[in-house]
């Protein structure tokens, strides 16, 4: 006897005896997935079953509550027969081993016998017997649903099937371990499984089939369920390796390297340097090491030894004035800064308005964080963090208080968070809005008199939680007086319906309020970097701050560094001249435009002290005209220094040639 046989002659009690419970529940009790699944539709003389679609003599039809079907088409579509009794006057259904008795003008039924009654009552229209669809739900052991017109009746139980699917997706011969995840339909209905081919790690790369049975309760083997898939070669680990441009340098001069590192897949992930320095200082042998990792984790290293001579092609202040990449700082001596030239200027501001919303920076309750009515061509900054422990979203709104249409423009725009880094958001912010200048894009907003609508509503899109740093700066235009708002609500509130509830929410001791000069243009006489030149900003004194007024208390107000202010100046500057920028008053993060290119000071540059500068740009090898726009970033410190700094002399021994 074999195994299946001896199998089945312990487990046929057992068997039948499931068989029969399961029977008695529920079609889609417990997840079984049923083997038949009939749909109706108010109104409609048609039936669909597992898809497919039947006529049906009469229409399903409402009638007092009670939803009827013609007892002919349910009885068809179960595969039952229906007669007549002539004696009892019942329609007779028979089918599944048992008998279904109906009378016309009753409200009750019999199954083999015993009768049960129901809602409705049986009727006849048009020679054919309408009957309640819950009656034959329940008289034939189906699952009844129903979603508006269209009425479900499921029944039967599909017998388990042996899908599966095998994971991972891509497999390594003798590397990868291999599962085989059931996707069987009805799978408490499994009793045994068998498969072939389930190796959980594969010894050699090819194309492997496996397949899996599995046995249901009410007896026999399922139709095989077959998976094929491809075994890949063994992973192997990529290949780490770099060229150096040369193999001898001398002191100070530039070192190439060129990673030129493989991946049979090419999915390296991961690049790591060991004393890959930009140059060495120091005459002797040096070791760089680069280590490349893949996605799978493997890793390889590869070395190389250079040689520095004793020669001298640029000391390493030299080399830093020469080669340190744009955007990025290198250390200098902070005093020598103040050494430098103090360039004189003078500057000029436009009447283009300011508005700042930074007071109360910790919100602590939802309320008006500014309002004030302007006209015409104004920017706006903003910059709260959030104080408490409930979400929080920031709107700015735009209210036409007037008698005539209006409409407001929203030009260049950058904002940066939620973020629980205020000098992060403060510098990303700044850098988005130089970019969106370059780019000229503007949304209008037409208001009706009276009307109130949100302003870039990107600001409210993403909510603050506690600690997060939400920074804003936007260039706006209205056609008459507009009253612009910023304002905060929990997060969850319908902003436009809430504003009208809001009250203004008291000032600390940040700055908020409406400044005259959005703009300042400095005016430099002299050409710049003859020798080592700075022009200083933000020191309150050659260059003051502003004064305006807060609109919610009328106090005069100082902007306390003039954040937010967009300095122009237009210089000339000697040709090999390197322009950098170099911070006074501690953490510094601004955003630099030179002659149409944004620099923004990333945040392996920020400039934490004074003995630290970041270029921003270098002459070329005659005198030019160089135009510069900046900001300071929201949550960075001034004064700032521009410094204009010679670079050292490009005679023919020192010419590099990469």
């Amino acid at each position: 006897m074999n195994v299946t046989a001896r199998f089945l002659k312990r487990a046929l009690p057992a068997l039948m005896l499931l068989s029969l419970l399961l029977s008695s529940l529920p079609a889609t009790a417990a997840g079984i997935v049923p083997e038949y699944i009939m749909t109706l539709t108010l109104n409609q003389s048609k039936v669909t079953v597992n898809g497919t679609t039947y006529s049906s003599a009469l229409p399903t039809t409402l009638r007092s509550g009670v939803t009827y079907a013609p007892l002919k088409t349910l009885a068809a579509r179960y595969g039952y027969t229906v007669s007549f009794d002539s004696t009892t006057k019942e329609a007779v259904v028979r089918g599944d081993g048992k008998e279904i008795r109906f009378k016309s003008g009753t409200a009750s039924y019999k199954v083999d016998g015993k009768a049960s009654t129901f809602l409705g009552k049986v009727y006849e229209k048009s020679g054919v017997t309408m009957i309640p669809v819950r009656a034959w739900a329940n008289a034939t052991g189906s699952q009844l649903a129903a979603s508006g017109k269209t009425i479900t009746l499921s029944w039967g139980q599909k017998k388990a099937t042996a899908d599966f699917v095998v994971n991972p997706k891509v497999i390594y011969a003798t590397q990868t371990a291999v599962s085989y995840d059931s996707k069987s339909i009805n799978p408490s209905r499994i009793l045994d499984e068998r498969w072939s081919g389930n190796e959980t790690v594969f010894p050699e790369a090819g194309i492997y089939t496996v397949t899996r049975e599995v046995y249901d309760m009410t007896g026999g083997w399922s139709q095989p369920y077959t998976v094929t898939f491809e075994v890949r070669p063994p992973n192997q680990p990529p290949v780490a390796y770099f060229e150096t441009n040369k193999t001898t340098y001398q002191i100070g001069e530039p070192v190439t390297l060129t990673d030129m590192s493989t991946d049979d897949e090419d999915a390296i992930t991961k690049t790591e340097w060991t004393n890959n320095n930009p140059a060495f200082f120091e005459e002797g042998e040096h070791l760089i090491t680069l280590r490349v990792t893949d996605k799978h984790g493997l890793s390889s290293d590869y070395s190389r030894i250079v040689t520095v001579t004793s020669d001298v092609m640029y000391t390493k202040d030299e080399f830093n004035l020469m080669f340190t990449p744009v955007g990025k700082k290198f250390d200098i001596v902070g005093s020598s800064v103040l050494k430098m030239t103090d360039v004189p200027y003078q500057y000029s501001d436009t009447e283009r308005v300011l508005m700042i919303s930074d007071s109360p920076e910790k919100i602590m309750e939802p309320g008006i964080l500014y309002s004030d009515s302007q006209e015409g061509n104004l920017s706006m900054f903003i910059y709260h963090e959030s104080g408490i422990q409930q979400p929080l979203r920031i709107f700015l709104a735009a209210t036409n208080e007037g008698k005539t249409t209006e409409t407001v423009t929203l030009g260049a725009t950058g904002k940066a968070g939620p973020n629980p880094v205020g000098a992060y958001t403060g510098k990303v912010a700044a850098a988005r809005y130089f970019e969106n200048r370059l780019t000229g894009t503007e949304t209008e907003t037409v208001l009706k008199p009276g009307e109130t609508k949100i302003i870039m509503p990107s600001i409210g899109s993403v909510a603050l939680n506690y600690k997060d740093v939400l920074s804003i700066h936007a260039d706006l235009h209205t056609t008459s007086p507009v009253r612009l708002t910023a304002f905060v609500i929990k997060d969850g509130d319908d902003p436009l319906k809430t504003l009208p509830t809001l009250k203004a929410l008291p000032r600390d001791g940040h700055v908020r309020g409406t400044f005259m000069g959005a703009d300042r243009t400095f005016y430099v006489k002299q050409t710049l970097g003859e020798v080592a030149d700075r022009i200083l900003y933000g020191d309150n004194k050659r260059d003051p701050y502003m004064f305006g007024v807060d609109m919610l208390t009328d106090r005069i107000e100082n902007s306390g560094g003039n954040y937010g202010i967009l300095y122009r100046a237009k210089l000339k500057v000697k040709a090999n001249t390197m322009i950098a920028m170099n911070a006074r008053g501690g953490l510094f993060a601004g955003v630099t435009e030179v002659n149409g290119k944004v620099v923004s000071v990333t945040d392996e540059s920020m400039l934490t002290n004074p003995n630290q500068v970041c270029v921003l740009y270098r002459t070329g090898n005659q005198d030019e005209d160089v135009e510069i726009t900046f900001m300071t970033g929201l949550g960075s410190n001034l004064p700032v220094n521009l410094l204009f700094l010679p670079l050292p002399s490009r005679d023919a021994a020192k010419v590099y040639h990469p």
